[in-house]
C-alpha cells in the first residue's frame, strides 16, 4: 500500500492496522463532558509504534485527535454540541447588547434634548442682560424674566425624572472610569461596546446635569440682580425729584435777592446772617447730591447705564447744585466786602459823619 501525500506538507502519512482499531476505539469510547477541554499530556516512554509495509511510523491515535480529552476523542456528535453552545451563547450576548443598546438609545436621545433645551435657554438668559437704566423697562424686564423662571421651572420635573432613570442605568451597567474610551469599529469586542454606551451616557448625564445647576443658579443671581437694580433706579429716580423739588425751591428765594448795591448800610449785618442761615437750611442737598451720584456710580459697576432722560436729568440736578453753591458763596462774599467797605467800622462811613 503506497503512503498518503498531504500536498505542502514535507510528510507522509502511512496508513496502517492501527487506523483500524481506532475507528473501533472511537465507536466504543464514551463522552465524560459535553465540551472537553484539551489537555497536554507529558510524553511517556512507550513501545515503538507499528509500522507498515513502508518501513514509516503511523501517527499515534492521540496526535490525530488532537483535541480529545481524558475520556477519548472529541466525537462529532460533541463537536456539534459544543459548537451549538457557543453560538448559543454568541446569540445571546448579541441579544443582550441589542437590548442595552436600545435601552441606553432610549436615554440618550432624551438627555441630548435636555441638552440642547438647557443650552438655548442660557443663551436666552444672557440676551436679556444688559438691563436698560430706567424704572419702566426694568420692570418690564422683571416680568420677562419672571415667566422666563416659571417655564424653567415647570421643566424641572421632567429633566430630573431623566437623570434619575440615567442613574438608575449606570447603577446597573457600570464602568470603568479609567479606561480610554475605545471607537466603535468591527474589532470592538460586545463587552467595551456596553462599556462605552455606559461611558457615553454618564457623559451626556454629568452635562445635562451641570447645565441644569448653572441654568438654574444664574435665574436666581439674574431675579437678585433685576430686583437690587429696580431698588436702586426707585431710589435715584425719587432723590433726584426731590432734589430738583428743593433746588427749585432754592432757586426762587435766590431770584428774590436785591442787588447790593440797592440794600441800606444799615442792614447789611441782617442780610449776611439771613444768607448764612439760607445756606445751612439747604446744607443737606450735599448729601443728597452724593447720593444720587453715588447710586448712578454703582448702576454702571453693575452694567446698567442711566437711560437717556435719567442721565439728563442728573447732570442738570449736577449742575443747579453748583451754581446755587456758587450764587450762595458769592452774594456772601459781596455783602461781606460791602459791609468792611461801608459798614459803621468803614473809613467810608467815618467820613460820611
Amino acid at each position: 500500500m503506497q503512503p498518503m501525500v498531504m500536498q505542502g506538507c514535507p510528510y507522509t502519512l502511512p496508513r496502517c492496522h492501527d487506523w483500524q482499531a481506532a475507528d473501533q476505539f472511537r465507536h466504543s469510547s464514551s463522552l465524560r463532558s459535553t465540551c472537553p477541554q484539551p489537555q497536554v499530556r507529558a510524553a511517556v516512554t512507550s513501545p515503538a509504534p507499528p509500522q507498515d509495509g513502508a518501513g514509516v511510523p503511523c501517527l499515534s491515535l492521540k496526535l490525530l485527535n488532537g483535541s480529545a480529552g481524558a475520556s477519548g476523542p472529541l466525537e462529532p456528535p460533541a463537536m456539534n454540541l459544543c459548537w451549538n453552545e457557543i453560538k448559543k451563547k454568541s446569540h445571546n450576548l448579541r441579544a443582550r447588547l441589542e437590548a442595552f443598546s436600545d435601552h441606553s438609545g432610549k436615554l440618550q436621545l432624551p438627555l441630548q434634548e435636555i441638552i440642547d433645551w438647557l443650552s438655548q435657554k442660557d443663551e436666552e438668559l444672557s440676551a436679556q442682560l444688559p438691563l436698560q437704566g430706567d424704572v419702566a423697562l426694568v420692570q418690564q424686564e422683571k416680568e420677562t424674566h419672571a415667566a422666563f423662571m416659571e417655564e424653567v421651572k415647570s421643566r424641572g420635573p421632567y429633566i430630573y425624572s431623566v437623570l434619575e432613570s440615567a442613574q438608575a442605568f449606570l447603577s446597573q451597567h457600570p464602568f470603568e472610569e479609567l479606561e480610554e474610551p475605545h471607537s466603535e469599529s468591527k474589532d470592538t469586542s460586545p463587552k467595551q461596546r456596553i462599556q462605552n454606551l455606559s461611558r457615553f451616557v454618564w457623559k451626556q448625564a454629568t452635562v445635562a446635569s451641570e447645565l441644569w445647576e448653572k441654568l438654574t443658579a444664574r435665574c436666581v443671581d439674574q431675579h437678585r440682580h433685576i430686583e437690587r437694580t429696580l431698588e436702586q433706579l426707585l431710589e435715584i429716580q425719587g432723590a433726584m425729584e426731590e432734589l430738583s423739588t428743593t433746588l427749585t425751591q432754592a432757586e426762587g428765594v435766590r431770584a428774590t435777592w436785591e442787588p447790593i448795591g440797592d440794600l441800606f448800610i444799615d442792614s447789611l449785618p441782617e442780610h449776611i446772617q439771613a444768607l448764612k442761615l439760607f445756606k445751612e437750611e439747604f446744607s443737606p442737598m450735599k448729601d443728597g447730591v452724593k447720593l444720587v451720584n453715588d447710586l448712578a456710580h454703582q448702576l454702571a459697576i453693575s452694567d446698567v447705564h442711566l437711560s437717556m432722560e435719567n442721565s439728563q436729568a442728573l447732570e442738570q440736578i449736577n449742575i443747579r447744585w453748583k451754581q446755587l453753591q456758587a450764587s450762595v458763596s458769592e452774594r456772601l462774599k459781596q455783602l461781606q466786602d460791602a459791609h468792611r467797605d461801608f459798614g459803621p467800622g468803614s473809613q467810608h462811613f467815618l467820613s460820611c459823619t
